[in-house]
């Protein structure tokens, strides 16, 4: 067996102006033929594993990541998809084909670049088996899942899987190839869009139960291959948004579109457990006064960069700074500008700054006032989890600044939060701070805190907000809980 492995893979915010380019991805990493071998992407050396304990002949072809961003450029595109399909033809005799993609990248002109790449590789690949990994974070597409055989998605978040699913995804095509299985696939989108803060698989929460449920329901049933459960990304703004089950069988799309159907169902009716109520910074800060707990972890979610925001948002730093409390405090904001006021100055002097909301000055207003530099760092730090786990993060040239007792790490780059890298990479122990600020939705429980520790989720003006009905869409408005009267609608690709 020939197989060939590849993919492009981001996260797209159609809400950022924060553009993802050929450097994001050299960032993140772009991975040639033999270069396959050396990269430490869990779901590329999943599928490795996997064909290699199949004695499959493997044919690598481009891999290219990027951390979540706004749109992608036409040119990063052209430039990235024309290298994987000259390699792709040259390989014109292959069995097979994997691609490891995201499923919620956009282009700039506000296509789908999963479902198009996938569609322009079946023209010219129409008679091989491809299958596709996705994040379960994927806008399920008619054309995506009508250009492909199989997607399997990660069935963890916080994200810990996608060794497994590439090494799955490997197994189940190498059984498609030798005819010992026919796989059957179908979608049920159902219309619910909400963010992620109430959707991790850990735990008791609406999300968890019903992974464990539909995973249950694989296991019990042989001629079930695969299922996955996708909660889509919500800040994108495209056609028929859906959340919902895709069910893969052996050669029974009837009993797929039964199972599938069944869970979709029951997404729906979950709808209501996936809101949250939230407060504003200042709500929050003045509340807290009293409150007897070693640290509080401020979650302000409307500026992740996991899901494409910037990193820019100073809406918490600026109550921070109001309340003028004597316990420490511990920020971070992504700002180039703030960093090249500082690039020239020395660690012990007082500058005056301004910082944040410089990128995009929709979301708030800059903080103006003076702070003394603490440390400066390249930036460099290696993430202990997740996605990149074992990668190196860059989040460019950082400096720690201080205001009173506020201190702030500014950074050049926006990075993906895991497990407080960007601050270690200070040498700072966050058990050292009273409130610290994180700005992703899910893996801010991943800090190692001692002491009793309170979470508090804020929700201010930004491009990754928990509320995402409070978002501008204009090519989605019929789900839930943009329209708290909205009927289910559930819709089928196969």
């Amino acid at each position: 067996m020939k197989i060939a492995i590849g993919g492009i893979f981001t996260e797209s915010n159609q809400f950022s102006l924060n553009p993802i380019t050929v450097n994001e991805f050299k960032r993140g990493g772009i991975f040639r033929g033999s270069e396959f071998y050396e990269a430490r992407v869990p779901s590329i050396r999943g599928c490795i594993e996997g064909l290699n304990e199949e004695n499959a002949e493997i044919i690598p072809l481009l891999y290219a990541s990027a951390s979540p961003g706004g749109k992608i450029t036409s040119e990063t595109f052209e430039e990235l998809y024309s290298d994987l399909v000259a390699r792709l033809r040259q390989n014109m005799n292959l069995d097979g084909l994997i691609l490891n993609m995201h499923g919620a990248a956009v282009l700039e002109d506000g296509s789908h670049l999963d479902s198009i790449v996938l569609e322009r590789i079946r023209e010219e690949h129409c008679k091989i088996p491809i299958f596709i990994t996705v994040d379960l974070h994927a806008y399920i597409t008619e054309n995506l899942v009508r250009s492909c055989d199989a997607i399997l998605a990660w069935n963890t978040y916080p994200h810990r899987d996608m060794f497994d699913i590439g090494k799955k995804a490997a197994k189940l095509l190498s059984r498609t190839i030798r005819g010992e299985i026919k796989p059957k696939m179908i979608f049920s989108g159902v219309n619910v869009i909400t963010s992620a803060i109430n959707a991790s698989t850990d735990g008791i929460g609406p999300f968890a139960k019903l992974m464990a449920e539909q995973l249950k329901a694989e296991a019990d049933q042989d001629d079930i291959l695969s299922t996955s459960l996708f909660l889509c990304q919500p800040y994108l703004d495209q056609p028929k948004m859906m959340s919902g089950s895709l069910v893969i069988s052996n050669n029974d799309l009837h009993k797929a579109q039964r199972l599938s159907n069944e869970f979709a169902e029951k997404y729906w009716n979950k709808r209501a457990e996936f809101l949250s109520e939230t407060k504003s910074a200042i709500q929050v800060l003045d509340s807290l006064k009293s409150e007897e707990y070693d640290h509080h972890v401020l979650v302000e979610a409307s500026d992740c960069c996991g899901g494409g925001a910037i990193g820019d948002s100073v809406h918490t730093i600026r109550q921070l700074m109001r309340l003028n409390s004597d316990q420490k405090s511990l920020s971070i904001v992504v700002d180039p500008k703030a960093i090249n006021q500082l690039s020239d100055k020395h660690i012990g002097e007082i500058v005056k700054l301004k910082i944040g909301h410089q990128a995009d000055t929709k979301w708030g207003n800059p903080i103006k006032d003076n702070f003394e530099i603490i440390d400066k760092s390249a930036g460099l730090f290696t993430y202990q989890g997740g996605i990149w786990g074992g990668e190196t993060g860059d989040m460019g040239l950082s400096y720690l600044v201080k205001k009173s007792e506020n201190y702030i790490l500014i950074n050049s780059k926006p990075t993906y939060e895991w497990a407080g890298e960007q601050y270690h990479a200070m040498n700072l122990d966050l058990n050292n701070y009273r409130y610290i600020l994180v700005k992703n939705p899910m893996n801010y429980r991943n800090l190692k805190l001692t002491g009793r520790t309170k979470y508090h989720r804020i929700d201010e003006s930004g491009p990754t907000p928990i509320n995402v009905e409070s978002l501008p869409f204009t090519k989605s408005k019929e789900f839930f809980p943009k329209n708290l009267e909205e009927k289910m609608i559930i819709r089928q690709y196969f």
